[in-house]
């Protein structure tokens, strides 16, 4: 605002002054010296003008010099400055690759140490099913050596109370071989090798069932089967599973007058089969749930229900295996849902 002023207030005393000269030169001269004067007076006036525009011109210039400065400071500011953000950057970044090299090194190492532990346990484990399979049998074998001599020999010397005695060490020392035999195969199926290829569930549990065809003569038993898919497994592995499963089910609902038996499967979470055995039989305590898959872990009394405490371990090791899960949920008398979970080979 007060350049703009400046500038006029110039102009205007230009345009005065040459004015002033034209009049003093009309009252004072002559014809000729007047016209002299206008032309004198009228190129003054331009020449002042011309200065006014330079001037504003050079103003005006200036002002653009100050402003594109003012910017590239304010730029090479900021390039400073990001440059700056860009190698604390890069500093972190180094120090992070360092951190992982350090950690996957380590990593690597506890691997090496942890395999070689491993290896160490499965040589223990291998011994130690030796030992079960051989050094346990041979006295077993002798204790049912031993009672039928008994019985043959010295049966009718020997009272009731006695021949009871007799019939219980027998039924004891088949029950410890049948615990050995279970606890071989339970150490053998962490051990073996995974033969994976396509299984079809629907195959096994039709096949399950017929093997079980005894087991279910003279029952009532109302089945209720979904379809089954096909997974990837180590087949062999995946119907001992079942069979498991399946004879825990018929077990369990014996004292049933009409017991049901439910198979079931659904996809969960669309990288996943969940499957589920499902009884109303005998079922169990929630609180207990957590030992219903430990090895020798039994939630009933062997006068009400036979087993070893094997077969619902040997599931989940199976499970496992084959990376999946298990669980288990029951009532008291009202039955039990097992489920378990395998990775779905097709899922995208």
């Amino acid at each position: 605002m007060n350049g703009s002023f400046g500038r006029k207030t110039v102009a205007g005393c230009a345009l005065a002054l040459a004015l002033l000269f034209v009049l003093g030169a009309l009252l004072y001269r002559g014809a000729a010296t007047q016209f002299a004067a206008v032309g004198l007076a009228a190129g003054l006036a331009m020449w002042m003008w011309l200065f006014v525009l330079l001037a504003r011109g050079n103003q005006r210039r200036h002002r653009e010099e100050e402003g594109l400065r003012k910017t590239i400071n304010q730029l090479e500011l900021r390039v400073s400055e990001r440059t700056a953000e860009l190698t604390q950057a890069l500093e972190r970044h180094k120090r992070a690759e360092q951190e992982i090299k350090r950690l996957n090194q380590e990593l690597e190492k506890r691997v090496t140490e942890r395999t070689a532990q491993l290896e160490a346990a499965n040589k223990e484990l291998e011994s130690f099913s030796y030992s079960v399979s051989h050094d346990l049998r041979a006295p077993l074998r002798h204790i049912g050596g031993f009672v039928e001599m008994l019985r043959q020999e010295a049966s009718s010397a020997l009272s009731e109370k006695s021949r009871e005695h007799l019939e219980v060490i027998a039924d004891s020392a088949q029950h410890m071989g049948r615990l050995i035999d279970n606890l071989v195969s339970f150490s053998r199926m962490g051990r073996v090798e995974m033969k994976k290829r396509q299984v079809n569930m629907d195959e096994i549990v039709k096949e399950i069932l017929k093997e079980n065809r005894r087991e279910t003569e003279g029952r009532c038993i109302e089945w209720d089967i979904d379809p089954l898919p096909t997974v990837s497994g180590d087949h062999s592995m995946l119907k001992q599973a079942w069979a498991n499963l399946i004879s825990n089910a018929l077990k369990y609902t014996r004292p049933k007058e009409r017991a049901r038996i439910e198979v079931h499967c659904a996809q969960h979470g669309g990288n996943e089969w969940q499957f589920s055995v499902h009884d109303n039989g005998a079922g169990f305590d929630m609180q207990y749930a957590g030992k219903l898959f430990g090895v020798f872990q039994r939630l009933h009394r062997a006068e009400e229900f036979e087993g070893t405490g094997i077969g619902l371990a040997n599931v989940r090791r199976i499970v496992n295996r084959h990376g999946g899960r298990t669980w288990a949920e029951g009532k008291v008398n009202e039955g039990a849902t097992l489920y378990f979970t395998l990775p779905n080979s097709t899922a995208t």
